[in-house]
């Protein structure tokens, strides 16, 4: 009997680890020339070699074949996607926001992490390899000359942990924008055991054993909160109110992490902005223009102002508050 119950722990304990190596892929269905974007098709690896990755490069200047002629100088924003979607999630709006960010002067790398959209198949890990992945994507822009303090992140749900979690190592980006990520993953895994699930609990601490074991997944180290606790990269969290997937709660624990006090993550200061009425990634539909000079001020002022033409051509845009399109 003692040798039945244990077999099924450790059953139990290997499928629940596996099932964080899966994720559904969804494939881009849009390109940034729909929204008016020139761009140039990339592949890369991540950082180690184990991924083969595929993006897009969004030049602050179009007309020019050479991406060494432009990407000196510039500050870039790299984008990343959350689980199961892709580099042009419309759900988020991430092709508008690139829109809006590189009329401003921004060049922006959008592309899909290991396993997801157009990359390669390859093992997910629930953003604990997908730390590699961004770093290939910002080795790749300082190899084509980019400065790496010149390099901002712009993270949605999955994709936002990653960046902060990546970004709280010393000199690998000079901001980090956090939309609707995690604090800890063990605190999602946890709330996600409710009703008849609830008894699943019991085995988490199998799981953590075996997704080490089996797969190299340290699923106590996916934790945006702790590592920004030892980091000094300045950090914006978005969430929204309404948000089910991920509460509201885990930007409070992020705003916390980071140093801010209970004023000014509640009254949407500098660190931590809760958006009344958005739910999950959805703060940019809810507030499109807000959105978006929260984080031209925010990169502005920590990856160093964007090329004064386009800034000027944003300036003369209109841009209708309340619309994502």
């Amino acid at each position: 009997m003692l040798g039945l119950a244990a077999g099924g722990y450790v059953g139990v304990s290997s499928a629940m680890a596996a099932r964080l190596t899966r994720t559904a892929r969804v494939r881009s269905e849009e390109t940034p020339e729909s929204v008016g974007l020139e761009y140039r098709a990339v592949n890369f690896m991540s950082r180690g070699g184990d991924a083969k990755l595929t993006g897009w490069i969004i030049n602050p200047e179009s007309g020019s074949d050479s991406p060494q002629a432009t990407v000196r100088g510039i500050s870039w924003v790299i984008m990343l996607h959350g689980d199961n979607a892709n580099r042009s999630d419309a759900k988020t709006g991430m092709l508008s926001i690139a829109r809006e960010l590189n009329r401003r002067g921004f060049g922006i790398f959008m592309f899909d992490l290991r396993g997801r959209g157009d990359s390669p198949a390859t093992m997910s890990s629930s953003g604990y390899f997908e730390r590699l992945d961004l770093q290939g994507a910002s080795d790749y822009l300082v190899s084509k000359g980019a400065d790496r303090s010149r390099i901002g992140v712009l993270g949605f749900s999955l994709g936002g942990a990653v960046a902060l979690m990546t970004g709280s190592n010393p000199n690998n980006f000079g901001a980090v924008v956090a939309d609707s990520s995690f604090a800890d993953f063990s605190l999602v895994l946890k709330s996600s055991m409710t009703g008849f699930k609830r008894p699943l609990s019991l085995w988490i601490p199998g799981m953590e054993f075996m997704a080490k074991s089996i797969y190299g997944i340290d699923v106590k180290e996916i934790s945006p909160a702790r590592a920004i606790t030892r980091s000094d990269t300045p950090v914006l969290v978005i969430h929204g109110e309404d948000d089910t997937v991920i509460p509201v709660e885990h930007a409070r624990l992020l705003g916390r992490a980071i140093g801010a006090s209970f004023d000014e993550i509640e009254g949407g200061e500098e660190t931590v902005w809760i958006v009344p009425g958005a739910g999950h990634t959805g703060s940019f539909r809810v507030q499109p223009k807000a959105y978006i000079e929260k984080l031209v001020k925010f990169y502005g002022a920590h990856l160093g102002a964007p090329r004064s033409s386009h800034l000027q051509m944003a300036e003369n845009a209109e841009f209708p508050e309340n619309s994502s399109s």
